[in-house]
């Protein structure tokens, strides 16, 4: 009888980089059930750098610039 063993893979740090492999992975390993994905961040949400100084102008609103990591892990598997 064979034993069908899953991946885990961790990822430490939700930067842009981290985020993108973790989307990736999540969406080919995660959702067929081949891989278990885990993203270690001390923050809940990615904030998109660039858009830094548009946040401190007031220009734009942190909540429009801020991925919350749960969501986009339910949505990527």
């Amino acid at each position: 009888m064979t034993t069908r063993q899953t991946t885990r893979i961790v990822i430490v740090g939700g930067g842009i980089a981290g985020l993108l492999l973790a989307t990736r992975l999540g969406n080919t390993l995660g959702r067929s059930g081949r891989g278990q994905v885990t993203l270690i961040d001390k923050s809940a949400t990615h904030i998109w750098k660039p858009m830094l100084h548009t946040i401190a102008a007031g220009t734009r609103d942190v909540q429009q610039q801020q991925v919350i990591y749960l969501a986009h892990a339910r949505d990527h598997g």
